[in-house]
């Protein structure tokens, strides 16, 4: 059964958890996307949130999972879907990417392929079932890479003619607080990140007309307390944003942050130890260092600068670099945003 046809046919106020077939291993073994969709007691809106879509990204699958397990459906109206992995071969592997096509990113890899490698087929199931059910919202979650440090901040994509206004996505975007939400630019000469990201879910979702967004929540790898009930409490505070809990579920979040129109890598040009005593989230001025690079012998080999001024998105704690390393990711261009 599809999660649309279980939308029409399961009876309200009910939980219902379930598999959506994706193939085999070579041992028998099924490779599925699990869900939980939870029914509830009115008609209403539907979110849907996927808790993963490279395999190192687990914060919000287990608060997407203790969201599911503290909403009581009677007092919901609408519905939410919460798919807990996009990419089950890559969370089994620790990886970040499917090992078994070449390492290929899911989240350049929408709308997929029915025939295609295992990573297009995954990606070909999920979103399949996300244009029959043509969600209110859907949230797709993220985090940042184990070798940075970050704070939670908001990522959207502007297809052409998207029928989505950003107004529209910033009332649900501020419930997580972050301190930047980024435009992302996805033509290849843009400079953020190689690879295809129209073929993003957020962005095929927007190209369809279904408002999407991206958040890097916490770090990948890893789950703290703290960072489960903080999502619990976003969770809820979207559905309250959408109408579909209470008002006492509303949460006051975050009505001023930074619209990051232009960002990328800081590569560098030599290998070492990186050092640096930069925060998330701090401005740093033209010129001024972001941090260094000493090589083996104690002798600094290079102080890292940038020729304008730069707001620091995560920083790399990992100090071993080689050349072409990344060892921060910076906005270029930004202005102040209000969101309420």
């Amino acid at each position: 059964m599809t999660i649309a046809e279980l939308l029409r046919e399961a009876p309200r106020s009910s939980i219902q958890r379930g598999q959506l077939m994706v193939g085999n291993r070579s041992t028998g073994a099924e490779i599925a996307i699990s869900y939980i969709v939870v029914i509830g007691a009115e008609l209403g809106p539907t979110l849907w949130i996927n808790g993963q879509v490279h395999g190192t990204e687990v914060s919000a699958i287990v608060a997407g999972i203790e969201f599911c397990r503290s909403l009581d459906p009677a007092e919901l109206k609408g519905n939410v879907v919460f798919t807990a992995s996009a990419n089950p071969l890559a969370l089994e592997s620790r990886t970040w990417a499917t090992q078994q096509d070449f390492g290929q990113n899911l989240d350049t890899s929408f709308p997929g392929r029915a025939e295609g490698f295992i990573t297009e087929r995954m990606a070909h199931r999920l979103f399949s079932e996300i244009l029959d059910v043509r969600p209110d919202l859907l949230l797709s979650m993220h985090a940042q890479g184990t070798d940075f440090a970050s704070k939670i901040y908001g990522v959207y994509k502007l297809p052409p003619n998207c029928p989505v206004e950003p107004d529209h996505l910033y009332r649900f975007l501020q419930v997580f607080e972050p301190f930047a939400v980024c435009l992302m630019r996805v033509d290849p000469a843009s400079g953020e990140h190689p690879g295809n990201h129209a073929g993003a879910l957020d962005y095929q979702a927007m190209a369809h007309g279904i408002p999407a967004f991206m958040v890097e929540f916490g770090v990948a790898q890893r789950s703290t307390p703290e960072e489960v009930r903080f999502g619990v409490t976003c969770y809820r505070g979207v559905c309250a944003e959408l109408g579909m809990l209470p008002a006492s579920a509303c949460v006051t979040g975050n009505k001023h942050s930074r619209l990051v129109t232009a960002r990328g890598h800081c590569n560098v040009d030599v290998g070492g130890m990186w050092q640096s005593d930069l925060q998330p989230g701090v401005l740093v001025k033209a010129g001024d260092p972001l941090g260094t690079i000493i090589n083996f012998t104690g002798v600094v080999v290079d102080t890292v600068t940038m020729p304008m001024d730069v707001l620091v998105i995560a920083v790399r704690q990992d100090p071993v670099v080689h050349s072409g390393d990344s060892v921060a990711y910076l906005a270029r261009q930004w202005t102040d945003l209000e969101m309420a």
